[in-house]
C-alpha cells in the first residue's frame, strides 16, 4: 500500500450526512395524464412580454451572462425602492439562502426554523456546517414565535421565518412579526422567507421598512412562483449593505443565466399582467379552499398559492387517493398534504379524491 492510498480524504461534516440530497427520493409523476400539484408552480404559461424576452436572449446561449447580474439588481433595487448595495441576486431563492447561510453561520452554529416547512432549510443549514434547530408549528399552522424565541442560545446565528408559510400558506401579521424581530438579539439575523408573498393581498411587496427598522433582517423573494419563472432560477434578497456585501461572495460564478435576467427584469415591467393572474390565482384558492370545504375536509385558510389540509397520520392515504385520481399532490407525513393551486381540472380531480378519501 502507498503513502497516498493509505491517508485517505476525510470529509467531516457530520451535519450533511444526516441528510440525503435534496428530493432525491420524492415522488413524481409516473404517466403522462398524471397532474402535478406537488411543487407551488404557477400553472399558466409566460407572459407575452416575458415569452419574447426568452425568445430574444435564447439566441445567446453561446455567451457567458454577467456574473454579477447588474442589470437585474439595478432594476431590483429601483423597483422597490432599495439600493442597489442591499440587493443580492442568485439562482432561485434557495440558491439565495445558501448564499446568506454561508456567510452567517458556520461549524458550532445554530439556525431554528419552523417545521414542517420547506424541506431544503435543513440540507441548506448542514451545508454551511451549523445545525438546524426545527420548532413544530402550532396546531393552527403558525409560527410558535415564542417557543423560536426561547430556542435563541449564544450558538444561534439565524431565524428563518417563512410568511407565507409553505407548506401551511399561514402569514405572520406585520405587528406580530415587528414584536419578534424587537424581542431577537441584533446579533441573530433573521432571514424573512417571501417566496409566497405576492398572493398575499394584505402584503405590500414595495415596503422594505423591516430592513431599515433591522439591520439584521434579511427579505428573501423569487422570481419563481408568482412571476411563473420557476425554471429559470431566479431569486433575489434585499439585507442592509454589509449582509448584502458578503453574501454577494459567495454566489456561484453566472449562476444566473442570461435568459433568467432579461426574463426577471422583463416581468418587473408587467404589474397590470401580474395583477391579472395574482387575482386569477386568488380566485382558484378560494374555490378549492370552498369545496374541499363542503366535501368535509378542513383545508387551513391560505395567504400563498396552496391549501393545506391537516391530515395527520392520515395525510399519506389521501396522497394515494390523488394519485389514482391522476393527480400528484404533496404528502408531509403525519402531518398533512399541500396542494397546488391549478387547473379547474386538476381541482376536479383532488375533488375526486377527497370524496373517495372520505367514503373509507
Amino acid at each position: 500500500m502507498t503513502p497516498h492510498q493509505a491517508e485517505q480524504v476525510s470529509f467531516d461534516n457530520t451535519e450533511l450526512d444526516k441528510f440525503a440530497a435534496y428530493r432525491s427520493d420524492g415522488a413524481t409523476p409516473d404517466a403522462p395524464d398524471i397532474l402535478d400539484l406537488s411543487n407551488n408552480e404557477l400553472m399558466l404559461p409566460p407572459l407575452p412580454a416575458v415569452a419574447e424576452s426568452l425568445h430574444r436572449s435564447g439566441l445567446r446561449v453561446n455567451l457567458y451572462p454577467d456574473p454579477a447580474a447588474r442589470f437585474l439588481k439595478a432594476n431590483l433595487a429601483r423597483h422597490f425602492g432599495a439600493e442597489p448595495a442591499e440587493t443580492v441576486v442568485g439562482p432561485g431563492s434557495g440558491g439565495v439562502l445558501q448564499q446568506l447561510l454561508l456567510v452567517l453561520a458556520g461549524r458550532g452554529d445554530e439556525v431554528l426554523y419552523a417545521w414542517p416547512g420547506f424541506d431544503a432549510y435543513p440540507l441548506l443549514v448542514a451545508v454551511t456546517g451549523a445545525t438546524g434547530v426545527p420548532v413544530p408549528l402550532t396546531a393552527t399552522g403558525e409560527h410558535d414565535l415564542p417557543e423560536l424565541l426561547g430556542r435563541v442560545t449564544s450558538r444561534t446565528r439565524a431565524v428563518i421565518l417563512c410568511s407565507p408559510h409553505n407548506p401551511t400558506g399561514r402569514r405572520i401579521p406585520r405587528d406580530t412579526l415587528r414584536e419578534f424581530l424587537a424581542a431577537l438579539p441584533p446579533r441573530v439575523a433573521a432571514i424573512v422567507d417571501q417566496a409566497y408573498m405576492e398572493f398575499d393581498e394584505e402584503e405590500d411587496p414595495h415596503d422594505l421598512g423591516l430592513i431599515r427598522e433591522y439591520p439584521n433582517v434579511v427579505l428573501l423573494r423569487t422570481f419563481s412562483k408568482a412571476y411563473g419563472l420557476a425554471g429559470l432560477r431566479v431569486g433575489y434578497a434585499f439585507a442592509s449593505a454589509e449582509i448584502a456585501l458578503r453574501a454577494r461572495k459567495t454566489v456561484i460564478p453566472f449562476s444566473v443565466t442570461h435568459s433568467g435576467e432579461q426574463a426577471a427584469v422583463t416581468s418587473l415591467a408587467q404589474g397590470e399582467e401580474l395583477a391579472r393572474r395574482l387575482a386569477h390565482v386568488r380566485r382558484l384558492r378560494a374555490d378549492l379552499h370552498a369545496d374541499l370545504g363542503a366535501q368535509g375536509l378542513t383545508p387551513i385558510p391560505s395567504s400563498a398559492n396552496f391549501v393545506w389540509l391537516p391530515l395527520g397520520g392520515e395525510s399519506d392515504r389521501f396522497a394515494e387517493a390523488a394519485l389514482r385520481a391522476g393527480v400528484l399532490v404533496r404528502s408531509y407525513s403525519g402531518d398533512g398534504v399541500r396542494i397546488s393551486v391549478g387547473t379547474e381540472e386538476a381541482h376536479r380531480r383532488v375533488l375526486i379524491a377527497a370524496k373517495e378519501f372520505l367514503s373509507v
